[in-house]
């Protein structure tokens, strides 16, 4: 019963700073939608599979993310990340005209060739090969793991240039990974971070819209949700495509974790084994693991201590360790969500990573309305936020890669984009 409650804590948070103070990318929509809603799914039993048990520690965690998140939700209620005005408009750089192309070639190029370094193919997904939870080349991953870099520079670029360029780079960026790769989550959480974009960008702070551009807003609005729509129904398709190994047995999703949810929403059996599930695997581990807290926030901190410092090579330290022996739902259900980590690292301290990927955000809101770095900064606030969303699943916020991508980001967008000031009233 306390989980409920405070899923319901958070949701009328939710609803007050999204509807009445309309901060529509306040951190607690993330957190929100991405935490607390599929926590409130996994109460709801939708498979056997769930552990009823009454865990003191795991209610203790997610009392303590919710404090700490209405507290920050309230601190930033009236914070709102930048927006373009009526006056504003994004101008590309001599130096982002030069390098459109080769940036986009460069992620294509080296994708492609992770995949064959990784396989021996460049296309494995296109031949029953399945390497995308384990293709990871060094160097290169740095920039294969951060598609959203290259769909943000797109999606600017066409935003200041309307050439429709563009938006084929963005089409080719998305559909390179999962193609080639069958790497759906890779590209669902891009995605999400570009969304996030999208909505800061071309959503008008002023109110002086005319009723054509109202029209023309609607409609591209309406075809966008589509095509999300379409997007995440074929995802989840293809996830029981794969879990029936390519259509050579006759199972589903659904009976793999033992869906006894409402029969007409066994669709979402996929959503279900990858987000609410999730907790259960975390709640097992809880019950279950003895752990040695370290304090150090080694594989809570994972882009620091592996992603920079590269322990694993200079210290023999196994970067994978927290997850050596772990218990799992099922093969269909197997990631403990991104808490474990900081419970495993910390102990009842677990919310020390927590308060730290919140100052780091806040680092990126408060400067995105910066006049020189300010949309460098929304690009990376979209990017982080976001990555609070999937918590739910595993730690986002704390990537291997994540500190080398966010230079990365912040380089490439504070050079080739810039915000100009226009005569219109």
């Amino acid at each position: 019963m306390s989980i409920y409650i405070l899923c319901l804590i958070v949701f009328i948070f939710w609803l007050y700073i999204f509807f009445l103070k309309k901060n529509y990318l306040n951190i607690i929509t993330f957190i929100f939608w991405g935490i607390f809603f599929p926590l409130f799914l996994y109460q709801l039993d939708w498979s056997y599979l769930v552990d009823n048990s009454n865990n003191s520690i795991f209610n203790y965690m997610f009392l303590t993310i919710t404090i700490i998140t209405i507290i920050y939700s309230c601190i930033t209620a009236n914070i709102k990340p930048f927006q373009l005005a009526d006056n504003q408009t994004i101008e590309i750089t001599s130096i982002g005209s030069n390098i459109a192309v080769f940036l986009n070639v460069s992620f294509i190029l080296l994708y492609l060739l992770e995949n064959y370094i990784s396989s021996g193919s460049i296309v494995p997904g296109l031949i029953g090969i399945d390497i995308h939870n384990k293709a990871s080349v060094s160097v290169i991953s740095y920039i294969t793991n951060i598609s959203y870099l290259f769909l943000a520079f797109d999606l600017l670029a066409y935003k200041a240039t309307k050439k429709k360029k563009y938006i084929i780079w963005l089409v080719v960026i998305v559909l390179t990974p999962i193609i080639t790769r069958s790497a759906r989550m890779t590209m669902l959480i891009s995605l999400f971070q570009l969304l996030s974009l999208y909505i800061l960008i071309f959503h008008r702070r002023n109110s002086s819209v005319t009723k054509k551009e109202k029209r023309h807003i609607i409609i591209r609005n309406t075809f966008i949700t589509i095509i999300i729509i379409i997007f995440l129904l074929a995802i989840m398709s293809f996830t029981n495509y794969r879990m029936s190994h390519y259509g050579k047995y006759n199972i589903t999703y659904a009976d793999t974790i033992e869906w006894i949810g409402p029969t007409f929403l066994k669709w979402l059996a996929p959503y279900y084994g990858y987000f609410p599930l999730s907790f259960n695997n975390l709640k097992i581990n809880i019950i279950n693991q003895t752990i040695h807290p370290n304090y150090l926030g080694i594989y809570s901190f994972i882009g620091l201590y592996f992603g920079l410092f590269h322990i694993d090579r200079l210290l023999g330290i196994d970067g994978n360790l927290y997850n050596e022996n772990n218990l799992i739902t099922n093969g269909a259900a197997n990631v403990p969500t991104g808490f474990w980590n900081f419970y495993y690292d910390y102990g009842i301290l677990f919310f020390i990573p927590y308060i730290v990927a919140l100052i780091i955000l806040s680092i990126f809101l408060f400067n995105t309305r910066n006049s020189k770095y300010g949309l460098a900064c929304t690009v990376l606030y979209c990017w982080y936020a976001a990555s609070f969303f999937f918590m739910s699943f595993q730690n986002t916020l704390f990537t291997s890669v994540s500190i080398i991508d966010g230079i990365l980001i912040y380089i490439i967008i504070m050079y080739s984009f810039r915000v100009k000031q226009t005569n219109n009233k």
